[in-house]
């Protein structure tokens, strides 16, 4: 996913909650499970029987491990370039 697939998701948790966007937050876990990112976290933002907060919060720890494992990739692409 991309950093503005990420802030559009976000923008649209933030208003809505999760109701209608369950399918977006099912590819961010996906993309966070190939990227590595934190189980817990992962876990924590696929249950939709977590809170919404704790959901909330996960979401914004793991987008920020995704964007950061895409900005490390492109810096190293870049130089090896």
């Amino acid at each position: 996913m991309s950093s503005s697939d990420l802030s559009r998701l976000a923008w649209d948790l933030a208003s809505d909650g999760f109701v209608g966007h369950e399918a977006d937050v099912r590819q961010v876990v996906r993309t966070a499970r190939q990227e590595g990112v934190s189980p817990v976290l992962v876990g924590v933002l696929a249950d939709p029987q977590e809170p919404a907060v704790a959901r909330l919060r996960a979401f914004g720890r793991v987008a920020a491990a995704i964007d950061e494992r895409a900005r490390r990739r492109h810096v190293v692409t870049s130089h090896a370039a």
